[in-house]
C-alpha cells in the first residue's frame, strides 16, 4: 500500500528521458475512490500543462515515466487535506491526514485521520474505509460502524535494538 507522501517530489520523465518536473499533488475521485492523475510542477516557464492522467503513466518506481502531459484539473488532495471528519452523531473524529492507496490499481482503500498531536502519540492514527465516507463541502461524513477500528500506532524503538552488554 502507498500513502500520498510516497508520491510527492518524485521526478517525472517522459519516454525520451527528458525531465518534465516533479509531482506536486494527486488528483483524486473521492466518489469512485481512485487516483485520477498527478499535478506536476513543470520546469517549462508559462506552460499550462501540469496534469498527468494515470492512463499516461508507464511506470512508478523511484521516478515516474509518462507518455504525455496535459492541461486538466480536478480535485487535488491538498484541497481536502486537514478537512474535519465527523460521524453521524455530529462529533468530530479528527482531520484527514493521508490516503491509503492500493499498489496494483491505485484505488483509494482508506483514509488516515488523526485527532491532534497528543492523541496521535497516545492513541495513534485512525484508519477508516473510504466506502463509509461522504465528501461534503466543509467536512467528511463517516457513516461506518464505531465497533470496528483500524489504528496506526507508533512503534517502540527499544524493542528493535538489542541491549548492549559490557
Amino acid at each position: 500500500m502507498f500513502k500520498t507522501r510516497d508520491f510527492y517530489l518524485k521526478k517525472v520523465y517522459n519516454v525520451d528521458g527528458k525531465k518534465i518536473g516533479t509531482i506536486e499533488d494527486l488528483y483524486i475521485d473521492f466518489y469512485l475512490g481512485k487516483i485520477l492523475g498527478f499535478k506536476i510542477s513543470n520546469h517549462v516557464l508559462f506552460s499550462k500543462k501540469d496534469y498527468v492522467a494515470m492512463e499516461d503513466v508507464i511506470d512508478i518506481g523511484e521516478d515516474v515515466i509518462i507518455n504525455d502531459i496535459k492541461k486538466d484539473n480536478g480535485l487535488e488532495f491538498k484541497e481536502i487535506k486537514d478537512m474535519e471528519v465527523i460521524d453521524t452523531l455530529g462529533s468530530v473524529k479528527g482531520v484527514l491526514e493521508d490516503l491509503i492507496i492500493d499498489k496494483q490499481d491505485y484505488s483509494i482503500k482508506g483514509i488516515v485521520i488523526s485527532s491532534g498531536l497528543i492523541d496521535k502519540m497516545i492513541k495513534g492514527k485512525e484508519i477508516i474505509l473510504l466506502n463509509r465516507c461522504i465528501l461534503g463541502e466543509k467536512y467528511i461524513l463517516y457513516t461506518g460502524n464505531e465497533g470496528v477500528l483500524f489504528k496506526s500506532m507508533p512503534h517502540n524503538i527499544e524493542s528493535y535494538h538489542g541491549s548492549k552488554k559490557a
